[in-house]
């Protein structure tokens, strides 16, 4: 293997240029600045349009968009300074967060999208835990058994087996342009403690400049257990989420986090047996990029697109699940699991699960994902009943358990 090394010494005295994206953003959220830790409550942003304007005392609450499932933010500038932390109280639909910036940003402190780290069992572990903006719940446990993680994927073993499932889960899933933004999977829960969340996604898109000198984390959540390095069958971490940057230059000495939560030996603070795998996405979208940020996962910047692609294109596969037993499926799901739910099942037939997919190739590959709250999850494949490339018709049969049951819809092309 060569290595090429070149050093070039030049004194130059300029002031930085930069050369301004065209970001969707007319700063109508105003310019964010916090002096203290603050928390963002997503479920005050309005529902709309994502490029719509709030005004008066909706100012700076931001723009819940159910059609892209993302809450989006239009500031004028970013600065959040050093010891300060921004954390996000999640939206009902626990939508990704997405910050547009008509000026410059500075983050020297910390914004943190993090899973919810759960340790202890009792009562708490008979609710799925929390994921960060974006991200999955970790699954439940208790007396009627272990769920498998609320996502994709998971951290964790899978519907509390033995054998841990690391990266995105045994089903990968997203893509490395992070389009559309999504989070990590929430860990399996096992031993009468539920999973810990998956990570949460963020969007950051500048006109100019994206400095991070402090931290962005968007970590999955932690836990523990008292096995061996070798049996981690009660591994119930989060999977890591995604950071997505998009400025003209990205600079900065700080740190980028999208890992697994880590699994620590005998309490939330015995590291000893630590592990931060089952990494999320990051992706720096960027005509200039300083070799200082650290990065978990590794990355290699890009080029912006011109005009910047925020959201996937209008003709973009997609996958959606239309109605379970005749019953039309909400608009914008939530998935509650606890005291209600989306759509109720009132027998224990087979019943029929309908799927619609779009721009999608009739030999591709479609299939449904069953996971039972306190119980295991299981992909089931579709059958094709009609349609075409442009708006396809398929339909999966399944007789669901007792109790709770969440899903969701996957196609992949041949």
């Amino acid at each position: 293997m060569k290595t090429l090394s070149l050093a070039t010494s030049l004194l130059i005295a300029a002031t930085p240029v930069f050369a301004a994206l065209n970001i969707p953003s007319d700063g109508s959220d105003g310019a964010f600045n916090p002096s203290v830790d603050t928390e963002i409550d997503l479920g005050q942003a309005t529902t709309g349009t994502w490029s719509d304007d709030n005004g008066g005392s909706d100012i700076g609450k931001g723009v819940y968009d159910p059609q892209q499932w993302v809450v989006v933010y239009e500031y004028s500038s970013v600065n959040i300074p050093s010891g300060v932390t921004v954390t996000f109280k999640n939206h009902p639909s626990n939508a990704p967060v997405m910050w547009l910036v008509s000026g410059s940003v500075t983050i020297d402190g910390t914004v943190d999208l993090s899973g919810t780290s759960v340790y202890e069992g009792g009562l708490e572990g008979l609710a799925p835990s929390t994921g960060g903006p974006g991200g999955f719940r970790g699954a439940p446990s208790g007396p009627e058994g272990s769920g498998a993680g609320l996502g994709p994927g998971g951290a964790g073993a899978a519907g509390g087996s033995s054998q841990p499932v690391y990266k995105s889960g045994t089903y990968e899933y997203g893509n490395p342009k992070i389009l559309p933004l999504i989070g990590g999977s929430g860990g399996s829960g096992s031993a009468g403690t539920a999973g810990s969340g998956g990570g949460g996604a963020l969007l950051i898109a500048s006109s100019t400049q994206i400095l991070v000198n402090g931290n962005l984390i968007a970590s999955g959540g932690d836990s523990y257990f008292s096995g061996s390095a070798v049996d981690r069958g009660y591994d119930r971490r989060g999977s890591g989420g995604s950071l997505r940057l998009i400025a003209d230059q990205v600079s900065g000495s700080g740190f980028l986090d999208c890992r697994g939560g880590f699994w620590n030996k005998s309490s939330p603070i015995d590291t000893s047996f630590s592990q931060g795998d089952a990494f999320g996405r990051i992706r720096i979208e960027t005509n200039s990029l300083s070799t200082s940020l650290i990065t978990y996962p590794e990355t290699v910047a890009v080029a912006p697109n011109d005009p910047v692609l925020l959201f996937p294109p209008a003709n973009a596969p997609t996958v959606e699940i239309i109605s379970v037993n005749a019953i039309n499926a909400p608009v914008d799901p939530t998935a509650p699991l606890q005291a209600s739910s989306d759509i109720a099942i009132q027998n224990d037939e087979p019943v029929t699960i309908i799927v619609q997919t779009t721009n999608f190739p009739l030999e591709g590959v479609v299939q449904v994902r069953v996971s039972q709250k306190f119980g295991g999850a299981e992909w089931k494949t579709a059958t094709n009943i009609g349609g075409t490339l442009a708006s396809a018709t398929w339909q999966v049969t399944h007789t669901f358990a007792d109790g709770f049951s969440a899903l969701q819809a996957r196609a992949t092309a041949p």
